[in-house]
């Protein structure tokens, strides 16, 4: 009887040991398929947000990185670093740089390799938060640093700043060096045929003005075509200085500095008529 009693105590044991380990295999399926589902919506997610990225739409890549970032996965952590950094970048390229700053911040935490291209693209949405708000002393460091860095597009940026600052040196070397890079920019070129034509250049600003006025990029015409009249009337051809500044008249604003040159050459026009 006591036999028994101890086999069928056994038999429960090994019985109640089989439940739990099946549970226990049970839930280790279970909480791998979750791995794995996670990690497959994970590398989805990034794979769309990467398309997406490469294609220029970054409002579409942010959603999709964001959202592959938020399926918690062990050891996912170098593939999150690398889905981390295209998110930042594109908070860059869309102008949050605030959000972009953030995120270099978490990478710059557990970042090893990449630490001066971080730091240098923190530095340059500072650059830009400045320049919004008008603190131009601010900024001009954070763009001199990328443009010595390699980044020459920043000359622009850093010749606005010098612009806004009064510091016309700076400002001519840097459009100077931007307009070498991107000659179909008409800011640039604007800003320089002005400048020569103060400086009475007028070759090195009819260079910049006929360079601007050819450009694809007509955010500036308007100040290229007002230039454009003074460089003729600076070379005493009041017949097409008088013709272009008809012209000017009819398409753009009418301010009292081009009513008295509209004035003055009407004048200059009938005395040689």
């Amino acid at each position: 009887m006591e036999h028994k009693k101890k086999s069928r105590k056994k038999s429960a044991i090994q019985a109640v040991a089989a439940v739990l380990l099946m549970g226990a295999f049970g839930f280790l399926i279970s909480y791998g398929v979750r791995i794995y589902t996670n990690m497959q919506d994970k590398n989805e997610y990034r794979d769309q947000g990467i398309a997406a990225y490469n294609e220029g739409n970054y409002a579409e890549a942010i959603s999709n990185f964001q959202t592959s970032l938020s399926k918690e996965v062990q050891f996912a952590e170098p593939v999150d670093r690398d889905t981390r950094l295209y998110l930042a970048d594109s908070y860059f390229l869309t102008e949050q740089y605030a959000e972009a700053i953030e995120q270099y911040n978490i990478l710059l935490e557990t970042e090893e390799e990449q630490i001066e291209y971080l730091n240098l693209q923190k530095k340059m949405s500072q650059g830009f938060i400045e320049m919004k708000e008008g603190n131009y002393d601010a900024a001009l460091p954070a763009f001199q640093a990328a443009i010595e860095a390699g980044h020459t597009e920043c000359a622009l940026y850093a010749g606005m700043c010098a612009t806004k600052l009064g510091r016309t040196d700076e400002q001519v070397a840097y459009l100077t060096t931007y307009v070498d890079y991107d000659p179909e920019n008409a800011y640039a070129c604007a800003q320089l045929a002005d400048y020569y034509f103060q400086q009475g250049r007028y070759n090195t600003c009819h260079q910049y003005l006929e360079q601007g006025l050819r450009s694809s990029d007509k955010s500036c015409i308007e100040q290229l075509r007002y230039i454009e009249i003074l460089y003729y009337e600076s070379q005493h051809d009041y017949d097409k200085a008088y013709e272009l500044i008809c012209e000017y008249r009819e398409k753009y604003t009418v301010t009292d500095l081009v009513q008295k040159e509209y004035d003055f050459l009407y004048t200059r026009q009938r005395l040689e008529s």
